[in-house]
């Protein structure tokens, strides 16, 4: 082992990066139980605009600790792997008071996907607010790039909506100022957050809060009134979430075969010239993501529409492929889509029971699906697609399906958090340095 540098905790921070400093200097006071100063003779956060976006430049030695990055992003890459190098003497150790320890170093590091993630599902078990900030520091502390908040399922509908207010479950849903303290809290440590309003199934809050409009068949209907209502809805998610690149529609599972009993939707495809249900459903997926696009936001769809109805689809849409079993990957790939690998097994957690080891975790390849049922293309063994088909990462998800009947849900949620915190820092060491 090399002799360990022995640092002073103080920030001498570029003034672009004094907000990376500050949260930083709060993680390091929470694991290390020292105050950070500003000054020099400590860590020296630099700009070099050379560095990628996420990536980061650091230096440990005996003549100066140095990081450099080109964004906000990369330098809380760059912090979140100091802080994990970092130590606190021994009580009777012979370092100065208040000092701190790290093995020398010297690396240039950035992740080979950008797309490091971690869904967690509010709608089945709500979670208080802390629940939620704690996750977004579980994301920074692994260099995880992205938090999806499942906020709507047939249990409850967890947003504060102004145009439809009675979809919001009572006793269930954020208010906007808790909104606003979550998006303010993952803007300041580069998080970026994937709200999701799940449609056109999963969707029961919905029919049960207005049916005279979403009507009761148990899948939204296709007609103007109801995509002007979801324009509407999105429309107030894109102003609640001001910093997010990515809104998720859902788009999977919906029970499209009441749509036979529909008379709205059958007129809708009556006069759209759509033959069968399926080419409905694509066409359904179509609309809501036009709606995402003329937001200025990039939509993102589960895996559910089929693969005679690609075309339908504007290919900027990013599909999280994860059942193999509406469409698998492998079509996805070839029709021109983005992916995300969401791959049920081994990157789902249902807590308290269904989950796999993170060296399973560790082992996945993102080009590369499994599944343990045994209708899916993916059992028994998996499946590879070529590299050379755009997959932008992976993400492990949290589903409350469980949970929401515990008898103590607090109990629940956090059994749910401790198989998270074991499991994405596989994903995300995984996802830095992919190897062959």
């Amino acid at each position: 082992m090399n002799e360990r540098i022995c640092l002073t905790p103080s920030l001498d921070a570029d003034p672009r990066f004094e907000g990376c400093a500050a949260v930083f200097a709060g993680y390091a006071k929470e694991k290390l139980g020292r105050d950070w100063t500003k000054g020099k003779g400590g860590v020296s956060l630099r700009f070099d605009p050379a560095l990628p976006e996420e990536g980061y430049r650091l230096t440990v030695g005996p003549e100066a600790c140095a990081l450099f990055a080109s964004a906000e992003k990369g330098m809380h890459n760059g912090l979140a792997d100091l802080l994990s190098r970092l130590e606190a003497p021994e009580r009777d150790a012979p370092e100065p008071d208040g000092s701190l320890l790290a093995e020398p170093c010297e690396l240039t590091n950035q992740p080979d996907c950008p797309y490091r993630g971690l869904m967690v599902d509010l709608a089945r078990q709500w979670h208080p607010l802390p629940y939620l900030l704690g996750y977004v520091d579980l994301c920074w502390k692994n260099r995880a790039s992205h938090l999806q908040l499942h906020f709507t399922d047939s249990q409850s509908f967890t947003l504060p909506m102004t145009a439809y207010p009675k979809l919001s479950t009572e006793g269930r849903f954020y208010s906007r100022e808790e909104i606003r303290t979550l998006v303010d809290y993952a803007a300041v440590r580069g998080i970026t957050l994937v709200p999701e309003v799940d449609v056109p199934g999963h969707a029961a809050q919905f029919f049960l809060k207005y049916p005279e409009i979403f009507g009761n068949t148990g899948v939204l209907p296709a007609c103007e009134e109801v995509f002007d209502a979801l324009r509407a809805v999105f429309g107030e998610v894109a102003e609640l979430f001001p910093h997010s690149p990515l809104i998720h529609i859902g788009g999977d599972e919906a029970d499209i075969g009441a749509w036979e009993r529909c008379p709205r939707t059958r007129e809708y495809m009556k006069a759209h010239g759509i033959a069968d249900i399926h080419e409905m459903y694509a066409e359904y997926v179509r609309t809501v993501t036009d709606v995402i696009l003329g937001l200025g936001r990039t939509p993102v769809v589960w895996e559910g529409f089929a693969k005679e109805y690609d075309d339908r689809i504007d290919r900027r849409t990013i599909v999280i492929a994860w059942e193999s079993y509406y469409q698998p990957a492998y079509d996805l790939a070839k029709a021109g889509f983005t992916l995300i690998n969401c791959s049920w097994k081994p990157l789902y957690i249902v807590t308290p029971d269904t989950h796999w080891s993170p060296e399973e975790i560790a082992a996945h390849d993102p080009w590369k699906w499994d599944h343990w049922w045994e209708k899916s293309v993916a059992f028994p063994d998996g499946y590879r697609i070529d590299r050379k088909y755009p997959v932008l990462g992976a993400q492990i998800c949290a589903w409350g399906d469980r949970i929401a009947g515990w008898e103590n849900s607090e109990d629940g949620i956090r059994k749910e958090r401790e198989l998270v915190a074991e499991r994405l820092p596989a994903l995300c060491g995984k996802l830095w340095h992919l190897g062959m």
